[in-house]
């Protein structure tokens, strides 16, 4: 009894206490909200406060609104070839018979090393094929004891550079120009190297399509004859004064904008956009170089001030 009737003050004290802070903070709330309404109604449309806390965890990054250099890219498909002055074909010198043929398709070879033995059947003295270049055996059509005369009866492919033999449509010919650089990647995205155009087809085919040739090292011999790849070709590099990332942009009634930020205030800005690449845009109007902008996970800003929005007009 003594227990409860120490403790009962006590704790009468404490519950008014904090109805009390509660009845406050909603007051405080509510002359805060007016204030707003009256003063403020634009900047909570436009604008909202988040803290650096909140930004870090959910990734939204900013930086600075910079010159930069737009790369602009066409993607054409194509198959990858041997070069042609890389593939040799190796014929009887005379009509003769095989003695032995040392090789197997698949087998690297060295330049000159001895590939087959033959018989020349006329003389009968025999002689040796040498391979004309180090690569990879491609084709062998003879064994012992077969008579050969002029037909090809083994080949040799250097593919240490191979040919990627692109399809061009007429948009993309006009574009395109000898030199230009090419990222070539295989369907799965798993390996891609870089290349330079080195032939474009004066004529366009039957199917209104051009050729377009680019050479790549294949040291490795990822890049095998008969592989389909697709290549994005630099059609052009244009320096624009403003620029930000892609997907910095958003839209807000129907208007593009980025989100300037300023310690940890994020503020909806309108910007007219030029041209891009894949990674840039440019601004022509609406944000100043140096300007820092919402670079990263920008849709998170435009979904705080459209909840923001959606409160004050409840």
């Amino acid at each position: 009894m003594n227990f409860l009737h120490n403790t009962a003050p006590k704790m009468i004290l404490f519950l008014f206490f904090s109805f009390s802070l509660s009845i406050n903070s909603v007051h405080a709330s509510e002359d805060h909200d007016h204030g707003d309404q009256h003063g403020h109604e634009d900047e909570h449309s436009e604008s909202t406060i988040i803290s650096s806390y909140y930004a870090q965890v959910s990734g939204i990054k900013s930086e600075k609104a910079s010159a930069q250099k737009l790369v602009q890219t066409d993607t054409l498909f194509g198959v990858i070839t041997p070069v042609q002055d890389q593939v040799f074909s190796l014929h009887a010198a005379f009509p003769s018979m095989v003695e032995k043929v040392f090789v197997q398709v698949g087998d690297k070879v060295k330049q000159g090393q001895v590939i087959a033995r033959l018989t020349n059947i006329k003389t009968l003295q025999s002689y040796s094929l040498k391979s004309p270049s180090k690569g990879e055996v491609t084709s062998r059509s003879v064994n012992t004891g077969d008579r050969v005369d002029a037909e090809e009866i083994l080949q040799v492919s250097d593919l240490s550079k191979v040919w990627v033999n692109l399809s061009a449509f007429p948009e993309n010919i006009e574009r395109l120009k000898i030199g230009q650089q090419a990222n070539i990647y295989d369907l799965h995205d798993h390996e891609n190297t870089p290349g330079k155009i080195s032939y474009i087809a004066p004529q366009m085919s039957g199917g209104h399509i051009a050729r377009a040739r680019a050479i790549i090292d294949n040291q490795e011999g990822h890049w095998r004859p008969g592989m389909h790849v697709k290549a994005d070709i630099a059609v052009s590099n244009l320096a624009v004064t403003v620029a930000v990332k892609v997907d910095a942009l958003q839209t807000m009634e129907n208007k593009t904008v980025v989100f300037k930020r300023h310690d940890n205030k994020y503020e909806a800005v309108q910007v007219e956009v030029g041209e891009k690449d894949n990674q840039w845009i440019e601004i022509l109007s609406g944000l100043e170089t140096g300007t820092e902008y919402v670079s990263e996970n920008s849709f998170l800003v435009k979904a705080d001030i459209l909840k923001s929005g959606a409160s004050h007009d409840h």
